[in-house]
């Protein structure tokens, strides 16, 4: 299996990412619940962008970074994420049914719907050897 392939079945394993915007020397992060769009090789979340500190950076800074990672205390099997990438808000019929697909008591709390294309990845995997590591770069 391809670097690619790894990093994105670990993706797609999991639904909770770290995000964290920056703008006029304010750095802040949040947690969010996202989707899969394996097609288009992006995430999409939800939040506000007006009332929420982090969505009001990252529509002055569309630049961000983050962490995907497991929740286990067994550190041979530690896997995590790091990611580099730009946010957009997105407002397509096909990326709102990839979301409420996974998420539909989000369709009771409508806030703006986002989507991360990345520029980096990389994946720590301990489970396959301590340190092992995976990137796939885009740009």
């Amino acid at each position: 299996m391809n670097q690619e392939s790894i990093i994105w079945n670990y993706i797609r394993s999991n639904h909770v990412l770290s995000l964290t915007g920056y703008h006029n020397g304010d750095i802040w992060a949040a947690n969010m619940f996202y989707a899969v769009d394996y097609e288009r090789k992006r995430l999409l979340f939800m939040t506000s962008e007006i009332n929420t500190r982090h969505g009001a950076m990252m529509l002055a800074n569309s630049h961000v970074v983050g962490t995907v990672s497991d929740q286990t205390r067994d550190v041979a099997q530690l896997k995590g994420l790091q990611y580099a990438g730009k946010v957009t808000i997105v407002n397509t019929k096909d990326a709102m049914d990839i979301y409420m697909q996974q998420f539909p008591m989000a369709k009771q709390h409508q806030e703006t719907l986002w989507m991360i294309t990345f520029t980096e990845l990389k994946l720590t995997d301990n489970s396959a050897g301590f340190g092992t590591k995976y990137t796939w770069n885009i740009e």
